[in-house]
């Protein structure tokens, strides 16, 4: 059995046809689950077309996987002549909902005989979904600020992310730094609100660890220039981007998530897919599911406590038996909450509802 023909097997039919717009950047989470699910729906046998922004290597990507693409700018100085183009497009295309990711993308969105579905992944200015029938949030805090900020009810529905299995995955190779320490892994966009520059303050309390940082983004030179300053420069390596976020996690002991804001975290869900343990600061997304049940499957420190933070590393880094216990208790998280399997089936059972 190709593996694909899984999803054949247990996913309702799909009993619409989608239309999906994305204007994401070239890289990051959000962009990341954009191709996993588009992929999933054409391996569960939706028909789909999408039009993303004029990414090179995602559009060989998903074009590879056997999916129509179609290719826009999303320049809201043209935003007359897209709308009419998107507008043929999706008729065209005979679908019955279109799915549009983020603001940009929704913000551009024509009108229709249609379904209109927006899928957010934070708590994004809603002047922009004013239009949508429905609303997608991927974590349940997301779905309550929308039902705070006077969307009802009924058009709000609460879906997780999915990552695939990380158990197997090949890890990137350890540096010759890291030799005899223990391995901590973080990535992400080198962005302030991911809090890096608190790990690496926690990293110089620490003793025998070596942290792999992968990721790019605005603030790249400033923390590898806070690095030296810590005097921690080399016990850091700043991997850059990497397709294969898995192969970071896989290759460490011990996953950071530092974020101060961090309204879902793919990352954490990663991680557990990884089979690794996970230390995460209190961010909306960690404290909605780490430890939501009464199995511990990670340890969170305060925001922006570098002290903590430190400790919950240094406490993990000498007992590898708790390591191993929050690894297969997240492990089991996965699979309960995450598996891709579950959440396609999931994504197709809601579409149909609201075609």
């Amino acid at each position: 059995m190709f593996w694909y023909e899984r999803y054949l097997m247990i996913c309702p039919p799909a009993q619409f046809t989608l239309f999906q717009m994305m204007a994401g950047a070239d890289v990051g989470g959000a962009e990341l689950f954009f191709e996993r699910l588009a992929i999933a729906f054409h391996q569960a046998g939706v028909s789909q077309q999408i039009c993303i922004k004029p990414h090179a290597a995602r559009i060989a990507r998903l074009s590879e996987a056997g999916l129509m693409v179609h290719s826009s700018s999303y320049s809201p100085l043209t935003a007359p002549l897209q709308r009419l183009r998107y507008k043929q497009l999706i008729k065209q295309a005979g679908a019955d909902i279109l799915l549009t990711w983020m603001n940009r993308a929704t913000q551009l969105a024509p009108k229709g005989k249609f379904v209109h579905v927006a899928r957010l992944g934070g708590y994004y200015n809603l002047k922009y979904y004013s239009g949508c029938d429905h609303l997608v949030a991927n974590t349940q805090g997301i779905a309550d600020y929308l039902i705070s900020e006077g969307v009802p009810a009924h058009k709000v529905h609460h879906q997780v992310n999915f990552v695939p299995d990380g158990a197997e995955v090949t890890p990137v190779p350890r540096p010759a730094e890291a030799k005899d320490k223990i391995v901590l892994a973080a990535l992400g966009r080198l962005h302030p609100n991911k809090g890096f520059d608190t790990l690496l303050a926690a990293l110089g309390q620490c003793r025998d660890v070596h942290l792999l940082l992968a990721g790019t983004g605005p603030e790249q030179d400033r923390l590898i220039q806070l690095a030296e300053q810590l005097g921690v420069g080399n016990h850091v390596s700043f991997l850059g981007w990497q397709d294969s976020p898995q192969a970071v996690i896989r290759a460490a002991d011990i996953f950071i998530c530092p974020s101060r804001h961090e309204p879902f975290g793919n990352v954490i869900a990663e991680a557990f897919a990884c089979h690794r343990p996970v230390i995460a600061t209190a961010s909306q997304g960690a404290v909605e599911y780490i430890n939501t049940s009464q199995t511990q499957t990670g340890m969170i420190v305060p925001v922006n406590d570098s002290r903590a933070l430190a400790g919950a590393i240094g406490e993990l880094a000498q007992k590898p038996a708790i390591r191993a216990e929050l690894a297969e208790a997240g492990y089991r998280e996965w699979a309960a909450r995450f598996h891709p399997d579950q959440v396609v089936a999931d994504w197709i059972s809601y579409l149909n509802k609201v075609a």
